[in-house]
């Protein structure tokens, strides 16, 4: 099974890596006169981040294109989903960034490597 995006299969490698950072939490925190310390409003969680890093390829320049063109399409403030090939779903993220590096031929593909980062919404 491959990585997929909003069913989408964008990811020839069943090999890529994914960094799953650490919730985020917010608290507000308030004091009174009188009143010895502050007080804690747990807002509960806000996000993570989450960066996949692999390698796209295509059997040629235009069909890669198309690929980065469909990628940088989802830059859209939707929420999308993504399913690894180890079984772990990752609901209601929003892609922040989308980079890809220079293109390399070699046998009868071309390939680069590509940085995706979500924000995975509490």
């Amino acid at each position: 099974m491959k990585a997929v995006l909003d069913d989408k299969v964008f990811f020839s490698e069943t090999v890529f890596a994914l960094e799953v950072k650490s919730p985020q939490r917010d608290i507000i925190q308030r004091s009174a006169a009188g009143l010895d310390g502050q007080v804690n409003i747990d807002l509960g969680f806000r996000g993570r981040k989450i960066v996949q890093k692999g390698e796209l390829r295509a059997r040629n320049q235009a069909e890669l294109q198309k690929q980065i063109d469909e990628i940088n399409g989802l830059i859209d403030g939707k929420l999308h989903i993504l399913k690894c090939p180890d079984g772990r779903i990752f609901e209601n993220l929003l892609i922040d960034e989308f980079q890809t590096g220079s293109s390399v031929t070699g046998g009868a593909h071309i390939c680069c490597k590509y940085k995706l980062t979500y924000t995975q919404q509490g």
